[in-house]
C-alpha cells in the first residue's frame, strides 16, 4: 500500500476503527485535560493492553493542558500498576498534571518531541467554600497534596526538594531542552528509532 493509499485510508476511518488501530499499536493518547471521564478511558485501555500482551511496550503521548489531581493520580499509579512497560512521549503540552502523568514510568523510559512544553506549579483550587472548618479542612488537603507533589517531583528529577519548592511556587514553563536538563524527561527523539529502552 502507497503512502497516499494509507493517508487516505486513515482520513476515511471511524473513531472506532481508530481506536482499534491505536489499540493495535499499543498507543494511548492524553490529548485532552485531565478528568475522571479521561482516567477511566485511559486506565480501561491499560488493562485491556496488558491483558493482550503483558510483556510488550505501551506507549503513552502525552499533550494535555493538565487537570484534576486525583484523576491524573489514577492515570500515575494505574501505570506502575500494570506489568506492561510504559514509554511516555510528550509531544505537545505537558502541563501541570500532564507533567506529573508524564513522570510515571522510570526516567530512562520518559521522551518528549523537539518542540514539546513543560509546565510544573503547585495545585491550584476554585470553588471551595463552606464553613470555615470546612475550608480549613480543604486548605490541610491542599498542603498535603503539595507536599506529595514537591515529594514526587524531586524523587522523579533528582532536583533537590529546596529547588522544586522554589520551581513551583509560581508557574514554570520549560523547553524540551529545559526539561531534559531539570530531570522530566532522558531524551528529546526525534523518530521512533530514536527509543531506546
Amino acid at each position: 500500500m502507497s503512502e497516499t493509499e494509507k493517508s487516505e485510508k486513515l482520513e476515511k476511518m471511524t473513531g472506532r476503527e481508530e481506536e482499534k488501530e491505536l489499540f493495535e499499536a499499543r498507543v494511548i493518547l492524553i490529548s485532552s485535560a485531565v478528568n475522571s471521564k479521561l482516567s477511566h478511558a485511559v486506565n480501561a485501555k491499560l488493562l485491556a493492553m496488558e491483558r493482550h500482551d503483558p510483556e510488550k511496550p505501551i506507549y503513552m503521548f502525552i499533550n494535555s493542558p493538565g487537570g484534576e489531581v486525583h484523576s491524573g493520580f489514577a492515570i500515575f499509579d494505574m501505570v506502575r500498576f500494570i506489568k506492561p512497560p510504559v514509554i511516555t512521549i510528550v509531544s505537545g503540552l505537558a502541563a501541570s498534571m500532564g507533567s506529573i502523568i508524564a513522570l510515571c514510568v522510570p526516567r530512562e523510559r520518559r521522551f518528549a518531541l523537539p518542540n514539546a512544553k513543560f509546565l510544573i506549579h503547585q495545585p491550584s483550587v476554585s470553588g471551595v467554600g463552606g464553613t470555615v472548618t470546612d475550608i480549613e479542612i480543604h486548605a490541610r488537603d491542599l498542603i498535603d497534596t503539595k507536599n506529595q507533589i514537591v515529594e514526587l517531583y524531586t524523587h522523579e528529577t533528582g532536583q533537590p526538594t529546596d529547588e522544586i519548592r522554589k520551581a513551583l511556587d509560581r508557574d514554570k514553563w520549560m523547553t524540551a531542552e529545559q526539561a531534559l536538563q531539570f530531570g522530566l524527561i532522558s531524551k528529546i527523539i526525534k523518530r521512533r528509532e530514536d527509543i531506546r529502552i
